[in-house]
């Protein structure tokens, strides 16, 4: 019995053996051409060896009629890019995934339909004109669109095209009918990966236009003004044509030709400036400018070629429009760039002469120049290895996007060529400034030789402003001058200042003045050179005990000296004051011009104000008086004295002036003279912070 059983198992498996094999090859038979095998779930370009053609047949046919139309496996008339076609493929699901997508190159008006096992669906085409126009749905992402596949079974699709006159050149070359398929997960990652370019490329040039169009604020700089407007055009072409469908195509035709125009007249704008054409080459530089205003002039052609463009007919009759009448072509795209093209190339071999005569600016351009050719070297795989892209289109994808993304270096090696170009521009203006302070130097040395010969070893061995003043400022001795605390800080606002201090012994008498001259830097510093040789004369002549005397006698003396009655020039002087003090006496004597002494005993400050006029800076009838406050010193009291350096800084969030309040704050608190000082600098300095330093900075502390 078991031996019977065993034979009849054999007969049973050898029967569905031959039903599983009847039914495959039933489904073969019915195939009469070969089947793409799906053998992963990469998203896969289908060969068109595995397309079948029918002509002579619209969007309307019933699906009966499709299927029993006569397919055939090459196209046989050009009419039917016109007129439109269909495809057939079939596609045995060889992976572990049904849920499969199948993906277009960008075309209108297709139609697409499946069948299998479960039954055939049909997808129509979704104009973006339409009201309830969605890009997206549960069964579309704008061009893909997502099938059932049975894992181990074959899926017949047809797809429709009608090709468009803008794409019709690429119709010719078989670049319309390209259908890759693959599962929904694979086409989800390529359109967020086709996405992402426009979401990273669109921000980064925006960033770097807005970022570019600062700095032009700033520096004035126009070459920053130009590659910020090409990048904004850049910008906003590829929102056009990532969104075209949303502005309508008549828009994007329109902007396309006048974009063109724009970007080439920039782009030769920005040579010119930044290769200093009108400088180096001025008869090249003629060239550049008037095919610029040639490009301009374009524009207003391809604006008016505009208007005389169909709209949304060329689309749905292309009997009327057929592709040699299709386009404005008063100037063809292509011969239009053929002057910008010339431009660059020239622009290319200027940089490279001038980066050979050592021209930084230039060589950053040069690379600029060479990441486009880089790009396009990435895309050789593609053609020495193409059935590796046909296996995957993400890796597809990825190598055709790496020209956009390399395009993304070039706003950044622009950037490091204009601040090249600005860096030089600024040393060349600092080479003439050094020229012609080394100019100034050698009159003022002349000057002030006649002016006094009191100083002629110091004003000979003058090399720089900052070695006179350096020499001009004295050692202060505290234990001298009686002084029982002494701190001060002395901070020109450039390398050298206006401000000064000055002091003198003389019997039983000390003199402390600090002053502050117009201005600053170079000017500043040889205003209290002339001070200082003034005061030392004084200082020979005068009783040091009085100083209401001495700022009578400087006024008059730089009056004399920077020859007022002459007609000289009036907008030189000095705000000072002067401190006399004698430890024999325990009595300080204070009087100043538009400068004040504040004086702290215990926690009370007590400010002793000056006269409110200033020295020098206009003819005045002398002798002048000032007003003196003495003070006894026999009890303990510290001092301090400050330019309006301190004062006048700002800062802050609101750019506020310091103030004297602060000032004052800070003596109150302070145990010391020292730690004054120290607290009202480091709190200035950090008020300061990010904003320009206004003027020189000195403050005096002194306890007696």
């Amino acid at each position: 019995m078991k031996k019977y059983l065993k034979k009849l198992h054999s007969v049973i498996l050898f029967i569905l053996f031959l039903l599983f094999n009847t039914t495959l090859s039933f489904s073969q038979e019915k195939i009469d051409r070969p089947v793409y095998q799906l053998e992963n779930e990469n998203l896969q370009t289908i060969p068109h060896s595995y397309f079948q053609y029918l002509e002579g047949a619209d969007h309307t046919i019933p699906f009966k009629e499709l299927k029993s139309g006569k397919w055939t496996n090459n196209m046989k008339t050009t009419q039917s890019f016109y007129d439109g076609y269909w495809i057939k493929i079939a596609v045995y699901n060889n992976t572990k995934d049904e849920v499969m997508g199948i993906h277009h190159n960008f075309n209108f008006e297709k139609k697409i339909i499946y069948e299998n096992n479960l039954g055939f669906k049909i997808f129509n085409f979704l104009d973006s004109e339409q009201k309830d126009y969605k890009y997206k749905d549960e069964n579309r992402i704008w061009f893909d669109y997502k099938i059932r596949m049975p894992i181990g079974e074959v899926t017949e699709i047809y797809s429709y095209f009608r090709s468009q006159p803008l794409d019709r050149v690429n119709s010719r070359k078989g670049g319309l009918d390209k259908i890759s398929i693959g599962t929904w997960k694979e086409i989800e990652f390529a359109e967020n990966f086709r996405t992402s370019r426009y979401l990273i490329t669109i921000p980064v040039f925006l960033f770097f236009a807005i970022y570019f169009l600062m700095f032009y604020l700033v520096s004035r700089d126009k070459n920053y003004l130009w590659i910020s407007i090409l990048l904004f055009v850049f910008s906003f072409q590829g929102v056009a044509f990532s969104s075209s469908s949303y502005f309508g195509y008549r828009f994007n035709y329109m902007y396309g030709p006048m974009g063109l125009a724009l970007v080439s007249a920039v782009v030769i704008q920005f040579f010119r400036n930044l290769l200093l054409l009108n400088q180096k080459y001025q008869k090249l530089d003629k060239i550049f400018l008037w095919t610029i205003r040639a490009y301009l002039f374009l524009i207003i052609i391809y604006f008016f070629d505009s208007l005389q463009y169909p709209g949304g007919e060329i689309y749905k009759n292309l009997i009327k429009y057929p592709y040699p009448k299709y386009g404005v072509g008063t100037i063809p795209i292509f011969i239009a760039s053929i002057p910008v093209v010339i431009a660059s190339l020239t622009s290319v071999v200027i940089s490279g002469i001038m980066w050979r005569n050592g021209d930084k600016a230039s060589g950053y351009l040069i690379i600029s120049f060479l990441i486009p050719v880089v790009g396009a070297l990435s895309q050789l795989p593609r053609f020495l290895a193409p059935d590796i892209f046909n296996e995957s289109y993400v890796i597809e994808r990825f190598v055709v996007s790496i020209p956009g993304f390399a395009l993304l270096f070039i706003p950044a090696t622009i950037g490091l060529a204009l601040a090249q170009r600005s860096n030089d521009t600024k040393q060349v203006f600092l080479d003439k400034q050094i020229e012609l302070n080394e100019s100034l130097e050698k009159r003022v040395q002349q000057r002030t030789y006649e002016l006094t010969k009191a100083n002629q070893t110091i004003t000979e061995s003058i090399n720089s402003a900052k070695a006179i003043q350096n020499a001009i400022l004295p050692e202060i001795d505290a234990k001298v001058c009686g002084f029982k605390e002494f701190e001060y800080v002395w901070e020109p606002r450039d390398i050298v200042g206006g401000d000064f201090y000055w002091s003198g012994q003389k019997e039983d008498w000390t003199s402390l003045i600090v002053a502050d001259c117009t201005g600053h830097g170079i000017p500043g510093a040889f205003m209290t050179l002339v001070s200082s040789t003034l005061l030392g004369r004084i200082s020979y002549l005068k009783d040091l005990s009085k100083p209401d005397q001495i700022l009578s006698h400087l006024d008059e003396l730089l009056e004399e000296t920077l020859r007022y009655k002459e007609g000289g020039d009036t907008s030189f002087g000095l705000d000072c004051g002067i401190i006399c003090f004698s430890q024999k006496h325990n009595l300080l004597r204070y009087a100043g011009a538009k400068t004040n002494l504040y004086q702290k005993i215990d926690e009370e400050v007590i400010e002793i104000k000056g006269d409110k006029k200033s020295l020098g800076y206009e003819m005045k009838e002398h002798p002048i008086e000032f007003k003196v406050t003495e003070l006894d010193t026999s009890q303990h009291s510290s001092f301090f004295i400050f330019s309006d350096g301190i004062t006048d800084q700002v800062g802050g969030k609101k750019k506020l002036m310091y103030g004297k309040k602060r000032v004052i704050a800070h003596i109150k608190e302070a145990v010391d003279v020292q730690s004054a000082v120290s607290n009202i600098v480091a709190d200035i300095n950090q008020y300061q912070a990010g904003h320009k330093r206004r003027d020189d900075l000195t403050l005096f502390g002194f306890a007696v």
